[in-house]
């Protein structure tokens, strides 16, 4: 039973281990794109206020053009 235990533990410590090494990874390429997209004038934002007072930003993305 004790076995059972360890290697369940092992297997949440490795899975975590992964998930945050890939979330990292996909969060990095995420801005790089974000940041492309800008520079070719694709990604565009306006800022507004809400009925309810709160800032908000809205983000619209254009279609690639070369």
């Amino acid at each position: 039973m004790n076995d059972i235990i360890i290697v369940s533990g092992i297997w949440i410590i490795v899975g975590a281990i992964w998930h945050y090494y890939t979330d990292k990874k996909s969060y990095r390429e995420g801005m790089i794109d974000a940041v492309i997209m800008h520079n070719r004038g694709q990604l565009t934002y306006e800022t507004f206020v809400d009925e309810s007072g709160c800032d908000v930003v809205e983000f619209k993305v254009g279609p690639y053009e070369e």
